[in-house]
């Protein structure tokens, strides 16, 4: 049976973007394309502390939090070539599968299971200043939520970028970098200028950090 690279597997509450405050099971897969400076999770690729565990494995740990949610994450969970076949295995199995992804891969399985399981799958995109907030485009027609990391680097001209997804009733939710005071005022400055533009925002914390929990 295939293995596939597990960093870790826990049981939380959802302390980011629109779903927060939500019971979650959290699937941390191994690898990224990318290197980010400010990665909060580098301990997710260039790495050998990972578990090679197969579909079965996964699913007990899972079964055994009872969360309705699921969360794959990484490093970016794309990347990782066990996605697949888990994340097939988890919608088969009812689960909602949320996905974190920095939005600048796709793979053809999320096309082949929206057509069933649309209403089960939300896909976050966070685009990173790195590539220049580029988000792939065949990714776009499936996201349900962007997020921007507020932090010194984001302009609006970066979030004006995306206004036609605002347009298609998808959220664009603010996150203050590591929840700073300096990045809370940057947000609500950026969301008074969006909403100038017609151009509706939410800023939302970071609160698994708030409360101390992962």
């Amino acid at each position: 049976m295939a293995k596939i690279k597990i960093i870790e597997i826990f049981d939380s509450i959802e302390g980011e973007g629109s779903l927060v405050g939500y019971p979650v099971s959290f699937i941390r897969l191994e690898g990224c394309n990318l290197r980010c400076s400010w990665c909060d999770t580098k301990y997710s690729y260039d790495t050998e502390n990972y578990k090679l565990m197969d579909i079965n494995e996964i699913l007990k740990v899972i079964k055994f939090f009872k969360n309705k949610k699921v969360c794959l994450t990484g490093g970016e969970p794309l990347y990782n070539e066990g996605f697949d076949l888990l994340f097939k295995t988890l919608l088969e199995e009812g689960y909602f599968v949320i996905i974190e992804t920095n939005g600048t891969l796709f793979r053809n399985i999320i096309s082949v299971l929206y057509k069933r399981y649309n209403k089960n799958i939300h896909i976050v995109c966070s685009p990173k200043p790195f590539n220049n907030f580029y988000i792939n485009d065949k990714l776009l027609p499936y996201i349900k939520e962007l997020k921007f990391v507020v932090d010194n680097l984001l302009k609006i001209e970066d979030i004006l970028k995306f206004k036609d997804i605002h347009l298609n009733d998808i959220p664009i939710i603010l996150q203050p970098e590591d929840n700073k005071k300096e990045m809370f005022k940057k947000s609500r400055d950026l969301q008074k200028k969006l909403l100038e533009k017609n151009i509706e925002v939410r800023i939302i914390p970071q609160y698994h950090k708030i409360f101390e929990v992962k």
